[in-house]
């Protein structure tokens, strides 16, 4: 099965340490999508080893989370070298507004 891909690129985002002294960071990308299809986010900093972990939301008309009345998923991960790429469900039948939170180090 081919899946239909959004490429989108990540800005550098906002780096922080936990009490454990781990380098972590996050960012977001945003996106009108609907069903079932592949995310790609072309970042410089991702390697094939980059531990990454990512959340998925509905955006209103300002731009900010909301819960909608889609349900939105996040399936697969794939980090590799400068990008990662999300396997996406979102179940409505029009494309929304949508944010990735990726969380990462």
């Amino acid at each position: 099965m081919t899946h239909k891909k959004i490429d989108v690129a990540a800005e550098p985002g906002t780096e922080f340490d936990t009490e454990r002294g781990l380098n972590q960071a996050t960012t977001w990308v945003d996106f009108t999508g609907s069903g079932d299809f592949l995310v790609n986010v072309q970042a410089g900093w991702f390697t094939p080893s980059t531990l990454v972990v990512g959340s998925i939301t509905e955006l209103n008309t300002s731009g900010n989370p909301m819960i909608g009345r889609a349900r939105m998923t996040l399936h697969n991960v794939a980090p590799y070298q400068g990008g990662v790429i999300f396997r996406v469900n979102i179940e409505w039948d029009s494309d929304l507004p949508t944010r990735i939170v990726i969380f990462y180090q």
